[in-house]
């Protein structure tokens, strides 16, 4: 096997390892030699892809913008019906975190790190207010309750389609695609227009 597509496999599978133990850990508690341990690396070897637990951590930064970036856009694009572009962008967020370790762990890496600096997450204002502006649209559109508070409606989507993946452990995320179809089910209907 080609010497580069070996190194490309075990950049891969370090980043995957990485990942599980962010996901799993938080920063603080991850350790390089059991993510090393975790795929048969020595610490050294490991240390050849990534020279610290920093550089790991910006890696799967840059997937979690890349891999969000797609539905927030496509979420701005008024093409379709404001509810249709909100249930898609609610339920593309829940399928990602659910099915993409790299992006949960550095959504988890996002969040304590914002929670120690003392601020917020850019990713989440950045995605509350496209969640705000589309319920906004909802409302007019007439399919939700004028009456309900755009903003409590949109820190509840939020606060709800991001926190499920915390709650649980990890044989039971497997689910989350599922739970998240659900709360958005019983939102949407909550929500409904009684006129």
């Amino acid at each position: 096997m080609p010497k580069q597509a070996r190194a490309l496999r075990t950049y891969d599978a370090v980043l995957d390892a990485a990942a599980h133990e962010f996901a799993r850990y938080g920063y603080a508690n991850t350790n390089l030699q059991k993510i090393a341990d975790q795929i048969g690396l020595t610490k050294g070897a490991l240390y050849g892809h990534f020279s610290n637990k920093e550089e790991l951590a910006a890696v799967l930064s840059v997937h979690l913008r890349d891999a969000v970036a797609p539905p927030l856009t496509a979420a701005n694009i008024p093409a379709d019906p404001a509810l249709g572009r909100l249930r898609s962008l609610m339920l593309t967020l829940g399928e990602l975190f659910q099915g993409d370790v790299r992006a949960r762990a550095a959504l988890r890496l996002t969040l304590e790190t914002a929670q120690a600096s003392g601020g917020t997450a850019a990713l989440l204002d950045e995605t509350h207010s496209v969640v705000l502006r589309l319920v906004g649209e909802v409302q007019q559109e007439g399919h939700w309750e004028a009456a309900a508070s755009a903003k409590a409606v949109a820190d509840l989507l939020v606060a709800a389609f991001f926190g499920v993946f915390w709650m649980g452990s990890d044989q039971q995320r497997p689910e989350s695609g599922g739970r998240v179809a659900a709360m958005w089910n019983v939102l949407d209907h909550a929500l409904r227009s009684k006129t």
